[in-house]
């Protein structure tokens, strides 16, 4: 057996973590990603990378985005669309909470409420994700470019 045995980083070499989403985990399973910010044009390709980067690394068979912003951008409507096909390729079923009653509405009026799976509460997004295999059918053309 080899051992490799790696060199101390200097202490200058290491970054911050630039984390945008706080994630934890309800159980092996469940992932729960935190969205606290407005999810604008500028922010796009960083929020979507990084959403892309914990739900491919996680492992969850559940991803549950938690929105605590009242106000969802068609930005950001497209954005989780994108990232549930990341989740969906991975086996996962991808959950949205939109705790504002304006959130929910906004992806009730984008068409894409029974794609992301919006709920109101965190145990909501856990009960309906509970037992669902990732919706073999793609959104529209239109679901997908909300907006743009």
């Amino acid at each position: 057996m080899t051992v490799v045995r790696e060199r101390p980083v200097p202490q200058a070499c290491l970054l911050e973590p630039t984390l945008l989403f706080p994630y934890y985990r309800l159980d092996v399973d469940r992932l729960v990603i935190e969205v606290h910010d407005v999810i604008d044009f500028g922010e796009q390709d960083a929020a979507e990378s990084e959403l892309r980067a914990l739900i491919s690394g996680s492992g969850a068979r559940t991803v549950i985005v938690d929105v605590h912003t009242p106000l969802v951008t068609a930005v950001a409507v497209n954005v989780l669309l994108r990232v549930r096909q990341v989740a969906r390729h991975g086996g996962a079923v991808l959950a949205v909470v939109a705790r504002r009653p304006l959130a929910r509405k906004v992806f009730r009026i984008a068409g894409v409420y029974r794609f992301l799976l919006v709920t109101a509460t965190l145990s909501g997004a856990v009960a309906c994700a509970r037992g669902c295999r990732p919706v073999s059918r793609q959104p529209s053309r239109r679901d997908q470019d909300v907006g743009g």
